[in-house]
């Protein structure tokens, strides 16, 4: 059995992509399993290891935390995200009851309305934050009508989900604002689940008649409503971002994809895989256990790498160049596996919405100032994307 190579970089030390995406590299060339000596856990950096530790839920455990912050770990515990089966099984049914395909299509042409208008207005606009007139936008259109929020509080929402992936992550400066947020929405979501305001027929009613049936614990709604709420908003929004920066760099991959709109669901899978919004989510070892020839002893915390997995050199070739063509349809943005992301239904679809209203307005997007990376433990994002979309010819 191989020794397992360790490394001192501090993986939290910046937000900076090109310095992360060195890094990942670097783990890459030490091994498919490295250890890190702060925080103390075991990375795992391929693909192929990433995605068989992704499946193997009975081994690697998502019920003692899929962060670094024990408090926000406790926090989050009985939750879809952070749950093992069979409590996982029940509860993803009730929370993805809504998310099927067949309840997705339904909703396909109210969202490209959304997206349409959205996009007539910003290019009407001329300069734009990319980020905030935009990227935020969209899924706060979206996702509070879906789950059948009330009105109350949407201005507020954005802000109070967006630091969830930010706690998953080593304690830092902002983790003491980030919890206030949390408390916020948590709070929240509990006068929700009380007072019964979630729209007749949405997911969010749904999931209050199945507490009601005994499906799961009434005292489960708040935390599932948060469950989704967060990531569902924070994540789509950093796809997004990297939309139109990928773009603005890539003005001949624009011209050629509004060539072939056809190729959306590729360029999609691409942006995903070329700029994984979450960097990678942690496991505990419920057992001594090898991976990639080294041993992962029994209550290790591992660090499942999907950016890392995703750039990783002998699953694609050319991984550090965009190539919308390219369709990585088993990219691990979405994670793998039990806990692969149950809302990435919702998130195609916003996506997909987006790009073809891009695609049938703007001839091309233009940077008007440098994007600035938002600092964020867990998430690549940005905090801003100073860009004009410029109006595509008619005739």
């Amino acid at each position: 059995m191989a020794v397992v190579p360790t490394t001192e970089i501090d993986m939290f030390a910046t937000s900076d992509q090109r310095t992360r995406y060195a890094q990942y590299r670097h783990l890459r060339e030490l091994g498919a399993v490295v250890r890190l000596r702060e925080p103390d856990v075991y990375a795992i950096t391929r693909y192929d290891e990433v995605r068989a530790v992704l499946a193997d839920h009975g081994t690697f455990l998502s019920g003692e935390g899929v962060g670094f912050n024990a408090d926000v770990n406790q926090m989050m515990r009985g939750v879809t995200l952070v749950s093992d089966p069979p409590e996982h099984d029940v509860l993803r049914s009730v929370v993805g009851a809504g998310l099927r395909p067949g309840s997705l299509r339904g909703r396909s042409e109210e969202i490209a309305g959304k997206a349409r208008d959205l996009v007539a207005d910003v290019v009407e606009r001329g300069g734009i934050d990319g980020v905030t007139e935009l990227a935020q936008v969209i899924p706060m259109l979206v996702i509070p009508d879906f789950l059948g929020l009330p009105d109350r509080n949407r201005e507020h929402l954005y802000a109070w989900g967006q630091v969830g992936n930010d706690l998953l992550g080593p304690v830092t400066e902002r983790t003491p604002h980030n919890m206030e947020m949390t408390r916020r929405l948590f709070e929240f979501a509990h006068e929700l689940a009380a007072n019964r305001e979630l729209a007749p027929g949405s997911p969010g009613a749904a999931m209050l008649e199945a507490a009601d049936q005994g499906v799961v614990p009434k005292e489960k709604c708040p935390l599932l409503l948060v469950d989704f709420i967060g990531p569902s908003l924070e994540t789509t929004a950093a796809a997004i971002g990297h939309l139109l920066v990928v773009f603005a760099e890539r003005p001949d991959q624009w011209a050629a994809l509004r060539a072939e709109p056809g190729l959306v669901a590729s360029a999609i899978n691409e942006l995903l895989r070329f700029e994984s919004p979450v960097r990678g989510l942690t496991r505990v070892a419920a057992r001594d256990t090898e991976v990639g020839g080294v041993t992962i002893p029994r209550g290790a915390r591992v660090w499942a790498l999907f950016a890392s997995a995703n750039r990783d050199e002998r699953k694609w070739e050319r991984p550090d160049e965009f190539d919308f063509r390219r369709n990585p349809r088993d990219h691990l943005a979405f994670g793998h596996g039990a806990h692969g992301c149950v809302g990435h239904g919702v998130a195609r679809l916003e996506l997909h919405a987006l790009f073809h209203a891009l695609l049938e307005s703007v001839e091309r997007v233009e940077f008007t100032g440098d994007p600035v990376i938002a600092e964020n433990t867990i998430l690549n994002t940005y905090a801003e994307v100073p860009v004009r979309l410029v109006a595509r010819r008619r005739g």
